[in-house]
């Protein structure tokens, strides 16, 4: 009893003495470290971190996040389509190129994220504090390279958009279209600011780091669109002669004693970035597999590898055991070269190596045993006549810049001496170019072109073609679409082509004649249409709807619910 009555008068002391406290001062934090808006970004170690996050959104619009954004800008144009079937995702334009897209949504977005995050390092980085200003201005000038080359996309795509230049910091609902001159002078404005206090090729610490070189690449680009084409020339001849790129002539790599040529070399896990001998590339998007924080990583050879693996001979029998480290591993023909880019293009060009047996293949050996046609050619033999292969997912030449042929990670190989891989084997694991100083040529032979000057246009075009043991091409024979079919020749899944075609207000006239939807090569329920007024994208309608205390104008022929 006596303990009880003592647990007792405990209890009621613990009670009083917590009604005695100030309530306001109990329940009172004292956080003794924390991140809020007010002090984040406020560190060089910060300020880094954010410049790291404008590298991940650029990947994830370009390289990693596939479907939803990196190849739409590969299948809705002239070199290549989507094989799944006509009204597959963005195929039709008349139909899916409208207000309503998720897709498009998703695009916008993701430019104006890069264009958000590029804004909030450059409102609040002169609060910090850096070693020196060299060291501040170098990270003002990459910020601004990536504010930069966001509007460059949402111009060529949208037209006129809302340009903001400072970071958003309370809810905003009157955004209203600024001029593409308005936005074309802010990237330029962007870039030449920039480019003083960025680094050259030699200098860059990282690999994958933005330096001057990438910088006047896409001033090169912007100075064509504006029409001031001796800039442009001068922007190019900057990169190609004093910031110490150079194509690459000669083997050289990883797998340079294999069979193949220099070319295949440039595409090879390993061979992209200059500590690996590669002098051509500008800026190279980083990977690293199997590594955190490596990336995610990027799904080219499962979409672009067509679904050899699933091909059948006249008897029913799997022409292949499965997956092939050989044959671009577990491709699922997600989207496929048009017939421009595999045979137009390469008429009368038989010794360019970029057509070469190693660069893309067109016939592969049935490799079951199974098979009466083991060990043949499935398609000089003939083993694939009768199979259905409709809108050529399941076999079409293989690119090999697509995947690591015989070379895919030991953690997804089934068995070495055929090549087996697991279903995982899907991925380029390489590291991806953004730019590549073969297309600074390509540019500056546009800019010379249209400058009235096809002598000098024709003499950087054959640097191009001279490295790809190609027949030069004459000054009377360079004219822009030649220039767009080099730079499929050469750029094939690397440039972003439908910005290129935008750009070039070339888009309807090549994808009417070209992609096998528009042309006549599809008929019936895949022949499709693109119209006239879709040399840009709509406005996504979910951005006009909640922007309601102005209005944000929609494009010329598109309408909304």
């Amino acid at each position: 009893m006596k303990k009880y009555k003592f647990i007792v008068s405990i209890f009621f002391l613990i009670i009083s003495l917590f009604w005695s406290c100030n309530e306001s001062d109990f329940l009172e934090e004292e956080p003794l470290d924390f991140f809020a808006s007010e002090n984040s970004y406020s560190t060089p170690r910060q300020i880094e971190a954010a410049l790291t996050e404008l590298y991940r959104n650029v990947r994830d619009l370009t390289i990693e996040r596939n479907a939803t954004s990196a190849f739409i800008f590969q299948y809705t144009a002239d070199y290549a389509y989507n094989c799944i079937g006509g009204f597959h995702e963005l195929n039709s334009w008349s139909n899916q190129i409208i207000p309503e897209s998720g897709r498009i949504r998703t695009v916008w977005q993701r430019f104006y994220k890069i264009v958000a995050n590029a804004n909030v390092i450059l409102g609040r980085i002169e609060a910090v504090e850096f070693t020196s200003e060299d060291e501040k201005n170098a990270k003002i000038a990459e910020a601004k390279f990536f504010r930069a080359w966001a509007y460059r996309g949402l111009g060529i795509l949208f037209g006129g958009v809302p340009l903001v230049v400072e970071e958003i910091q309370s809810p905003k609902r009157d955004f209203v279209r600024a001029s593409r001159t308005e936005i074309w002078d802010q990237v330029i404005n962007d870039l030449v600011t920039a480019i003083p206090d960025l680094s050259g090729a030699d200098d860059v610490v990282q690999p994958g780091r933005i330096s001057r070189g990438a910088a006047n690449h896409l001033l090169t680009e912007m100075y064509i669109i504006t029409q001031e084409y001796d800039r442009a020339i001068a922007a190019a001849t900057e990169v190609i002669d004093n910031s110490g790129f150079s194509l690459m002539t000669g083997r050289f790599g990883s797998r340079s004693s294999e069979e193949g040529d220099v070319y295949w070399d440039l595409f090879r896990i390993g061979n992209q970035n200059r500590e690996g001998g590669n002098t051509e590339g500008i800026w190279v998007s980083q990977y690293e597999f199997n590594v955190i924080g490596g990336g995610n990583g990027d799904e080219l050879a499962r979409f672009l590898v067509p679904l050899y693996w699933q091909l059948t001979d006249s008897n029913g029998e799997n022409l292949f055991t499965g997956p092939n480290s050989n044959f671009g591993g577990r491709g699922i023909g997600w989207w496929t070269p048009s017939d421009y880019y595999l045979e137009e293009l390469w008429q009368g060009t038989n010794e360019d190596i970029r057509n070469s047996e190693y660069n893309i293949i067109r016939d592969i050996e049935a490799n079951n045993p199974n098979s009466a046609f083991f060990g043949q050619p499935i398609v000089a033999s003939g083993a694939i006549d009768e199979f259905p292969n409709l809108l050529n997912r399941w076999w079409n030449p293989i690119i090999a810049k697509a995947a690591p042929i015989g070379n895919f990670p030991d953690e997804l190989i089934v068995d070495k001496e055929t090549g087996l891989t697991t279903g995982g084997a899907n991925h380029s694991y390489r590291d991806r170019y953004m730019m590549r100083l073969a297309e600074t040529y390509l540019l500056r032979a546009e800019a010379y072109f249209l400058s009235g000057d096809p002598t000098r246009a024709a003499a950087d075009i054959n640097m191009v073609r001279n490295r790809a043991n190609a027949d030069p091409v004459a000054p009377a024979d360079v004219d822009l679409d030649y220039i767009l079919d080099e730079r499929a020749r050469e750029l094939f899944a690397e440039e972003l082509r439908l910005l290129t075609l935008m750009r070039t207000g070339t888009l309807i006239d090549r994808i009417r004649r070209y992609n096998p939807y528009y042309n006549g090569t599809f008929t019936g329920a895949d022949a499709l249409i693109i119209l006239d007024h879709q040399n840009v994208w709509p406005i996504p309608n979910t951005e006009i709807e909640r922007n309601t205390q102005a209005v944000l104008e929609q494009n010329p022929g598109y309408t909304g619910f």
